[in-house]
């Protein structure tokens, strides 16, 4: 009798189970997961949004690769009357119009940029650059000191102080920075090559052959 009414219990306790709808959840294969495609992951630069230089703005300002420089300084100037101590956009601007030939307003963005940030080194490379353009070697020098001012052995206004220097025909000065600059960069060879030129001018040919020497092995 007890099996009997144990057999009718599990039909009544199956038939609930059934009717509930409860089914017993299926482990998935194992094969079925794929290692994630890393290659949808790499997209190329198209476009740089300025909508977080101006937090307020509703619109989304995007400057495009593909935007006209002229587009691109319209946009600028428009964030940067709501952001004007913003050193980026300054230094930005000050290269575009620096990249159209207008030096003049590429000076006074290049100098905003340092009135609002007083270790801007990229501003003052930026006025380097048209310095060197007006032959005004005097001047990039003098903003090549800046640099170092800010960053003793800062790559970059070094090398830009040993192209004023040689603009100058001072061979003796710009060979001076190049060995500073080789004591931090030993193997550089802008430096090694700069420096062989910065010889030959000065007619060291032995020193020049040395320093052939070095570049030839690091060949």
């Amino acid at each position: 009798m007890k099996t009997k009414y144990f057999k009718i219990i599990c039909l009544i306790l199956f038939i609930l189970t059934a009717n509930s709808g409860f089914t017993k959840p299926k482990r998935p294969p194992l094969r079925s997961w794929k290692k994630p495609s890393y290659s949808t992951a790499k997209t190329s630069y198209k476009s740089t949004t300025v909508e977080d230089l101006n937090p307020g703005n509703t619109k989304t300002t995007s400057i495009s690769s593909k935007s006209s420089t002229t587009e691109k300084i319209k946009i600028l100037l428009s964030v940067l009357k709501k952001d004007p101590a913003n050193p980026s956009i300054n230094n930005r601007l000050g290269y575009l119009y620096y990249s159209t030939k207008k030096y003049k307003q590429a000076e006074y963005y290049y100098k905003k940029g340092i009135a609002y940030n007083a270790k801007n080194i990229q501003a003052r490379l930026g006025l380097y650059n048209i310095n060197m353009l007006n032959k005004n070697y005097a001047k990039a020098i003098a903003y090549c000191r800046e640099v170092r001012r800010i960053d003793n052995l800062n790559y970059h206004g070094n090398l830009y102080l040993i192209y004023a220097r040689m603009a100058q025909k001072n061979y003796k000065s710009a060979a001076a920075t190049c060995k500073k600059m080789l004591s931090v960069y030993p193997s550089d060879k802008t430096f090694l090559g700069l420096l062989k030129l910065n010889y030959t001018y000065q007619k060291q040919t032995s020193k020049a052959q040395q320093i052939q020497t070095k570049l030839d092995i690091l060949r």
